[in-house]
């Protein structure tokens, strides 16, 4: 039997786990575009500077209950005039704090027959769906979307009414492909592709390589960009997707080849031992 005090502990887990509740993950949403409204730092070594983020797009990651800002500018060097970068430390996905190994493909079909391509797994990176914060908005407050859409005091939650978001590819491992279920190649005639206007866009991406692809890490860079000039907000900080791709497991008839040819090798050479 459980004592009260781990009764009362496993009570508060079970309660925490609903409080971080990934609220789109079923659709294969787990980012968001919003803008940060927040003009200063308010605490640490910048509190009081300017904020470099402020009225820029950023690529939100939902966290259950709040967002993390992935590739957001940030500073660097000493108060009170540190330098500016247009990304952070913690700027790819899967997170680099995580220390998680890159997000894995898998055979594909259809229009990726013949292609490793990604899709929703085991990992919280997996959904790789973004949308407008906005789309959070009509939520009662108390539920998760509205929780998620006002956390960090509302700092994301402004209307991107204006806005035409656009998503730049800046560089990408040679092999690697940005499409969606329909389109292969999303980048093939540009480097930026219109997402769509600010306060309902989705985007569900699909990551891909040839089948045959050498093994490793494969990266996308990209930024968030306002394709509308006359929108106050600016472009965001540059971020990285990270994929991996396994070298290939032998069949199991090669196993057993390998196997024939070694023991054949072994004889030959006790044949000459005893020549």
């Amino acid at each position: 039997m459980f004592s009260f005090p781990r009764l009362a502990a496993a009570v508060l887990i079970t309660a925490s786990m609903s409080a971080q509740a990934f609220v789109r993950h079923d659709e294969g949403i787990g980012f968001y575009v919003g803008f940060d409204n927040r003009a200063v730092f308010p605490s640490g070594g910048y509190a009081g500077l300017p904020n470099p983020n402020h009225n820029r797009l950023s690529l939100l990651f939902d966290h259950g209950d709040h967002f993390h800002g992935i590739g957001t500018y940030s500073f660097v060097g000493p108060a009170p005039h540190p330098g500016v970068l247009d990304t952070n430390s913690n700027n790819r996905i899967p997170e680099t704090y995580t220390g998680d190994p890159p997000l894995s493909l898998t055979a594909g079909s259809g229009l990726y027959a013949g292609r490793m391509r990604s899709s929703v797994g085991a990992s919280e990176y997996s959904h790789l769906g973004i949308a407008s914060i906005q789309t959070l908005s009509s939520f009662a407050p108390g539920t998760d979307e509205n929780i998620l859409f006002t956390s960090s005091g509302n700092r994301w939650s402004g209307s991107l009414t204006g806005v035409n978001v656009g998503l730049q590819l800046l560089n990408a491992t040679p092999g690697l492909k940005i499409g969606t279920e329909a389109v292969l190649d999303l980048f093939a005639l540009s480097s930026t592709i219109l997402l769509g206007h600010g306060n309902t866009f989705e985007f569900k991406p699909v990551f891909s390589v040839a089948a045959a692809a050498l093994p490793g890490t494969y990266t996308a860079e990209f930024k968030l960009v306002n394709l509308n000039p006359a929108s106050p907000y600016g472009d965001s900080g540059r971020f990285y997707f990270d994929f991996a791709v396994a070298a290939p497991v032998p069949e199991p008839s090669a196993y057993l080849m390998m196997l024939a040819g070694l023991i054949f090798m072994g004889t030959v050479a006790a044949r000459r031992r005893r020549m």
